[in-house]
């Protein structure tokens, strides 16, 4: 098995987490709550530390009530 990690798409996938939750004025902590994860889970994924999984994915686009496509809808710098 080969680990692929893609350092562009996994900062820029934080930072559209981030815009997400502070246009639905969230703080960290909510988020994470709302998404039944660690706070820190959630801020490895948002300083895009972390290559986090489907499911956690999952949990935070129902925690900020959007679709997969548009916790994904970013261009990559």
């Amino acid at each position: 098995m080969i680990n692929i990690k893609d350092e562009a798409l996994i900062s820029a996938f934080g930072k559209q987490v981030r815009s997400l939750r502070k246009q639905r004025k969230l703080s960290m902590e909510k988020l994470a709550e709302l998404a039944n994860i660690d706070y820190r889970q959630l801020s490895y994924v948002e300083l895009g530390q972390v290559n986090t999984t489907i499911s956690t994915i999952n949990a935070i686009a129902k925690a900020l009530d959007v679709s997969l496509k548009e916790l994904f809808d970013f261009s990559i710098d």
